[in-house]
């Protein structure tokens, strides 16, 4: 087959599509990676083919003042939301990316003649482009659905783009003629339309194992993680984040653990003097590497950390910022496999005490730890990303028969 994969402008958005493109190519069949310009540097390094598709956008200053809560469905029919509406709207930064990749997409499209699309669920060039070149699309989860709790107005959002290619909006699979579902029972909501599960194979980007990795930690290890894109968009500490990182930092640092911080280097300037426990690695740690060590880990609830640690058995404390982290973190609570904090509505010491407290309960032998391995356990008996190779070849075989019968017909 030929495959097109095609992810949108942020490396973590790219980073799960990563093992399933690895198992096309090992099983011979012949992959592109279409993205922003931006992105060819993580595509390539992750040894796949970049095809660079539309002009470059700047992230941060698509999504700047644009991220934030977003308010549950249950807060918007008691007319009482506590965050922004949960909506893909005309004028957001997920149609931008699409309105600027869109054309390019399907003129590469048209040349490449793929047999099959595979998308993440924020690109939402790839359902239009998959409908204008007439191939079958395969939408790749990276966790829970958060598009299941955002609404779409599909004649505002998608007319303009698709009408752009003499596509009937109706024609438009938003979730793909597949969706591949990696999170195990009980985590997941419902999901519109034909899925199949597949095991999340934790990829993070290119990784070098540290010596001081090669040993067991003489205290229990405590990874902290914020995440890629809110130190890009400056929500990593301060006002503008709502928690005082340097504060959560000090607190839990005052347990009797090690605690690693697994942040962008740029992060490092604004924490300040850091507790003798502390480990602030000197070049960027892959959590897929450090996890397996560690007791438990605090982050802020993005998918591909989220579910990198369900794979590692890990308990997590999640303290969610923004949009998708907060549904992120009510699907693991849901679990039972990890605790969550909302906003901090209080000073910066009563915030980062109460991170403290739950932390030292994720580290006892209590119900989050045994739900974490139980969820682990469940996570790997999922297929790997190689055993739904053939599923998707029966996809492309089956679209393809049937485009050869209409055309004699």
């Amino acid at each position: 087959m030929r495959v097109l994969v095609s992810t949108w402008g942020w490396r973590s958005h790219f980073y799960p599509l990563v093992p399933l493109a690895w198992a096309l190519r090992s099983a011979g069949h012949d992959v592109r990676v279409a993205s922003q310009p931006g992105m060819m540097e993580a595509i390539t390094g992750a040894g796949l083919p970049g095809v660079p598709v539309g002009p470059a956008l700047d992230f941060a200053e698509v999504f700047g003042n644009r991220v934030g809560r977003v308010a549950t469905r249950a807060e918007r029919a008691a007319s009482q939301p506590a965050g922004i509406a949960p909506a893909v709207t005309a004028d957001g930064g997920v149609v931008r990316y699409a309105d600027a990749m869109l054309d390019e997409l399907v003129a590469f499209g048209r040349q490449f003649a793929p047999d099959l699309m595979v998308f993440e669920p924020q690109n939402l060039a790839v359902p239009i482009a998959a409908a204008a070149l007439g191939v079958p699309a395969v939408r790749q989860l990276w966790g829970p659905d958060e598009t299941t709790q955002l609404d779409l107005d599909r004649e505002s959002v998608l007319g303009p783009l698709a009408g752009r290619h003499s596509v009937p909006v109706a024609d438009v699979r938003l979730a793909g003629d597949l969706t591949l579902d990696p999170c195990p029972p009980g985590m997941q909501v419902p999901l519109a339309g034909p899925s199949k599960p597949v095991r999340f194979v934790p990829y993070n980007g290119a990784a070098v194992l540290p010596r001081w990795l090669w040993n067991e930690p003489v205290r229990p290890r405590v990874c902290l993680t914020w995440g890629t894109m809110m130190a890009s968009l400056g929500l990593d500490s301060g006002p503008a984040a709502g928690v005082d990182l340097a504060a959560v930092i000090a607190a839990v640092a005052s347990l009797d653990v090690e605690l690693v911080l697994a942040l962008d280097p740029a992060q490092r300037e604004r924490l300040g003097t850091l507790p003798a426990t502390v480990v602030f690695p000197e070049q960027p740690l892959a959590l897929q590497l450090l996890l397996p060590s560690c007791r438990a880990i605090i982050s802020q609830g993005g998918a591909g950390t989220l579910m990198t640690a369900l794979a590692a058995g890990v308990p997590q404390l999640v303290l969610p910022q923004v949009s998708d982290q907060h549904f992120n973190a009510e699907r693991l609570v849901a679990t039972g496999a990890g605790l969550s904090i909302p906003e901090a509505d209080a000073d910066s010491d009563t915030y980062s005490a109460v991170v403290r407290r739950l932390l030292a309960q994720l580290l006892g032998d209590g119900l989050q730890r045994s739900r974490a391995a139980e969820l682990q356990a469940s996570h790997q008996l999922l297929p790997a990303p190689a055993e739904v190779v053939p599923v998707l070849e029966e996809l492309a075989n089956t679209a393809r028969s049937e485009s050869m019968s209409g055309a004699r017909s």
